[in-house]
């Protein structure tokens, strides 16, 4: 391998490492969503229940490759707060389906129009890529998940020993 591919890797790992550190920040914030104050997973949360009434905790777990009880905690948090209810499944006794109220509803409707707005001004910086460098974007971006998967694979192998 050249000494400046390598290089050049590593200058792209370090950008996306400083494009990590900003999500991590934004993610691990409070939000205010026109007076609805939630976390990142919160409002993701709220989105996909809004998106797929009736979901199921265990649907909800495979979608966020979470456990179920870290989402059975996030439900309880968002019944609290009326965001949301649980509805028991007719054709199976032992599961729940989620449905917004009326309040959760009106945040899901301002954070689809919140998160369409983060999206368009993300597309409006990267209007100057063509469509072609942003195939390549994310061919490469599939490529480094991949190794970061090795690296995760990795280094759960040598903590188990």
């Amino acid at each position: 391998m050249k000494k400046e591919h390598f290089e050049k890797v590593r200058q792209a790992l370090d950008t996306f490492d400083e494009g990590y550190d900003y999500a991590y920040e934004y993610d691990s914030m409070l939000h205010d969503y026109n007076g609805f104050i939630l976390y990142q997973a919160e409002s993701q949360f709220i989105r996909k229940v809004g998106d797929e009434p009736g979901i199921t905790i265990t649907e909800l777990s495979v979608f966020f490759d979470k456990t179920k009880s870290a989402c059975s905690q996030l439900m309880y948090r968002m019944k609290k707060k009326n965001l949301l209810k649980q509805v028991r499944n007719e054709h199976n006794n032992r599961e729940y389906n989620l449905y917004l109220t009326d309040k959760g509803q009106q945040l899901y409707q301002f954070h689809k129009i919140f998160e369409d707005g983060c999206y368009r001004r993300t597309a409006e910086m990267l209007s100057s890529f063509t469509m072609e460098e942003l195939e390549t974007y994310i061919k490469i971006q599939k490529k480094m998940n991949e190794a970061f998967l090795l690296d995760v694979n990795e280094s759960k192998e040598r903590n188990i020993r």
